[in-house]
């Protein structure tokens, strides 16, 4: 049933009171700081903005923020029992914006990919999981949904079209969530070869760079096999805990393939340790298996980085449409990923104009904004509202 806020009228001048909830806030992954980013540019326009999670972390220093118990022994449990827990919120003079999956939404800033399409064993649907993770899609993609759903890539919407039969009016393509301080000119010779130096990237050694927290999904094996095929390349592999199961599994691994002496984990990084990845290394590998955006492939370009990625990416189709890199196909093997690493290292140069060049000329950092004003106008309106897409795809 549509949800009427009488006591809002149609004035942008409105305070309106926003409940944003995101799981954990903790995990400072790209939903959650999307989260904390709209929180705040929310704030910035006068609104009355409150943070529901299970947890928080310097994301949410500074914005309002209630801490809701994480229960449950499983992952899809526990975002079960967040989304009950939610009915704390009045929803009678709260909108609730939801950064997962969740009952109850009036928006959905949505960071995944369409549970329902992909493919799965009969057994699988038969498991609480699946049940309980296709009830919380289908109350957001639902026939009798009234949510307003800002989607951040084109395929990821289009697969939830697919699987749903959406009105395009009900749902939002947004542009990219660039973070503006990630512009950045690319260093002198001088200065990249002393960043090169402070990472011990030997000379004539082609540096690879790879980011992610999740090193199967975002394809850190792949890469690994092609470095065993490149002796004159060392892997840069930054966000994931060395420590975390699938990233060690996958450091034996190139152990086993001779080439673990040539990969430098350097764990989470912040924004300066960023600035000196991007300026000292040769090439963005990012060969992941299923991105909804992949953030990362811009954050190199507008850097000037060269990228190599997959056609399952979001944003590969700015690597694309920039020319400043290589774009596999879903399945790429090692061998192809090699070959466009090593081809790649021989155009840096060109490669970099042109990222710096296509950047210059497309909208890449404003997806928050316009998210923010879409959260808006739904708020002024007090209902469900057609809503054209955003403007940067």
């Amino acid at each position: 049933m549509t949800r009427i806020y009488t006591d809002w009228t149609n004035s942008v001048s409105k305070v309106h009171k926003i409940a944003i909830a995101v799981f954990d806030l903790a995990e400072a992954g790209g939903i959650e700081r999307d989260a904390a980013r709209v929180a705040r540019a929310l704030i910035d326009r006068g609104h009355d903005v409150r943070l529901f999670s299970t947890s928080a972390g310097p994301l949410a220093e500074g914005i309002p923020t209630t801490i809701l118990p994480a229960r449950g022994l499983t992952n899809h449990s526990r975002m079960a029992t967040f989304a009950n827990d939610l009915e704390v919120i009045d929803r009678r003079k709260q909108l609730v914006v939801g950064f997962q999956k969740l009952t109850g939404l009036d928006v959905l800033y949505c960071g995944d990919w369409c549970f329902t399409e992909r493919p799965l064993p009969f057994w699988k649907r038969l498991l609480p999981r699946y049940r309980v993770m296709r009830r919380l899609e289908g109350a957001c993609y639902g026939p009798r949904s009234n949510t307003v759903r800002l989607m951040l890539s084109q395929p990821q919407a289009d697969a939830y079209r697919r699987a749903w039969s959406i009105a395009p009016e009900r749902m939002v393509v947004l542009p990219p969530t660039l973070d503006p301080r990630r512009l950045l000119a690319s260093p002198t010779e001088c200065e990249r070869l002393e960043l090169r130096r402070s990472l011990g990237v030997k000379e004539g050694q082609s540096a690879w760079l790879w980011i992610g927290l999740q090193p199967k999904v975002k394809g850190l094996d792949r890469a690994i096999t092609a470095l065993s095929l490149v002796p004159d390349a060392l892997l840069v592999v930054a966000g994931v805990d060395p420590m975390q199961k699938w990233a060690r599994r996958m450091f034996e691994e190139a152990g086993r393939r001779g080439c673990r002496d040539r990969i430098l984990p350097v764990g989470r990084v912040d924004h300066s340790m960023l600035d000196r990845l991007f300026g000292a290394c040769d090439l963005l590998v990012h060969p992941a298996r299923l991105d909804v955006t992949g953030t990362v492939i811009v954050e190199a370009l507008a850097a000037g980085l060269p990228v190599i990625t997959t056609a399952t990416c979001g944003y590969a189709v700015h690597v694309s449409a920039s020319g400043a890199g290589i774009v596999l196909p879903p399945d790429a093997s090692a061998s192809m990923i090699a070959e466009a690493a090593v081809a790649s290292k021989y155009k840096r140069a060109s490669f970099s104009k042109l990222a710096h060049g296509y950047v210059g000329k497309t909208e890449l950092t404003t997806g928050i904004h316009h998210a923010a004003t879409r959260i808006e106008e739904f708020a002024n309106r007090g209902s469900a509202l057609p809503l054209e897409t955003a403007s940067g795809r």
